[in-house]
């Protein structure tokens, strides 16, 4: 098993971070005229790494729950499962991760974060119990498709209209969970029966991902207009309650231009360059005596692309979105066909296994 998940994990996360990724990054590079480096690293494929970890801790757990398939933990979730609706007693997990782990309104910052490991390896352990449930687990989620889509979409106008897509974290484990079952129950329900497209693509998923970074810079820079020029800001990803950010005026999604002016500041104040949505602002924030200010950006920095106005209309935009998406999946699923699929030798690179 071990030997199996390094070939289809660690070969594939070793090569796309020599290759796939840098050439995502040199097209990205040249779209948005930066300085185009070589630049090795993981990119896209951060969360491989954390799935052969996961492989690492949990495989003597795979293999007393497969060697004993009349397990404790099976037996109860056999029976626990015979009421659908129990089927959120497994979110109780993921309510106390992100309780104590997730930062407060950043739930959805996965990537290289406390967060996203340890919400990773929930979610790889969960999917390994329902899997082993077997038909238990698709008869459950297919009772319960109606109530959990009845729970998704009203939690998210809430989350929506209320939060403004923030929130209290654990409404939107709920929520999120809520979707998973709708979605699982319904697809058992109309698709689960042979198909030769699903075959196709349920061999073809793991390559597209990994090489649709590729395309997609590709398909942008032949629709899209470049921009005239790049800022490089930090987002704030929150703020402490009674901070001195909190008091300075600064909002989760605040946009700032020159966060490392706070590396300086110490106990004197420090002048952010901040932008909420179309206005521009200047904050001044002051540390407390310790140097603390409560404020936590997003832990890499974003390129935020300058454009000249245009007349470019909604439709227009919705045009080129559209087109982007088409050239990028027929680019990924080309790639695929003619390159991964026929050649041997670059099939194990993308983790498809050699039959």
């Amino acid at each position: 098993m071990l030997k199996d998940r390094a070939k289809r994990i660690l070969l594939p996360l070793i090569f796309g971070s020599f290759f796939i990724v840098p050439i995502s990054g040199y097209l990205y590079q040249e779209f948005n005229n930066l300085d185009t480096m070589y630049l090795p690293n993981g990119g896209h494929l951060w969360f491989l790494g954390n799935i052969f970890i996961y492989v690492l801790v949990l495989c003597p757990i795979f293999f007393v729950l497969k060697r004993n398939p009349d397990n404790l933990l099976l037996r109860c979730c056999n029976w626990v499962l015979k009421f659908p609706a129990a089927l959120y007693l497994f979110t109780i997990p993921f309510i106390i991760e992100a309780e104590l782990v997730a930062p407060p309104q950043g739930f959805a910052s996965y990537a290289n974060t406390p967060h996203g490991f340890w919400l990773g390896l929930l979610a790889f352990l969960t999917g390994f119990i329902f899997i082993s449930l077997g038909d238990v687990f698709w008869r459950a989620v297919e009772r319960i498709k109606i109530i959990a889509l009845g729970i998704a979409i009203p939690l998210f106008l809430v989350r929506m209209i209320v939060f403004q897509f923030g929130g209290p974290l654990f409404l939107t484990v709920i929520e999120s969970w809520s979707w998973l079952f709708a979605v699982f129950g319904f697809g058992s329900t109309y698709l689960n029966r042979p198909s030769s497209a699903l075959a196709y693509l349920s061999k073809a998923v793991y390559p597209v991902y990994i090489l649709h970074m590729i395309f997609l810079n590709l398909s942008a820079s032949l629709i899209l207009s470049k921009p005239t020029s790049i800022e490089m800001v930090s987002y704030v990803n929150y703020v402490e309650a009674d901070s001195p950010a909190q008091k300075a005026g600064l909002i989760v999604g605040d946009q700032v231009s020159n966060p490392e002016v706070l590396k300086f500041a110490e106990n004197s104040s420090a002048l952010l360059n901040v932008t909420r949505k179309v206005t521009t602002l200047d904050i001044t924030l002051v540390p407390d005596g310790d140097g603390y200010t409560g404020v936590h950006f997003s832990p890499i920095p974003y390129f935020v692309p300058i454009f000249t106005p245009s007349d470019t209309t909604i439709f227009n935009g919705f045009l080129h979105f559209i087109l982007v998406n088409i050239l990028t999946l027929s680019g990924c699923l080309l790639a695929y066909e003619y390159f991964v699929k026929r050649i041997a030798w670059f099939r194990p690179l993308f983790g498809v296994k050699n039959t």
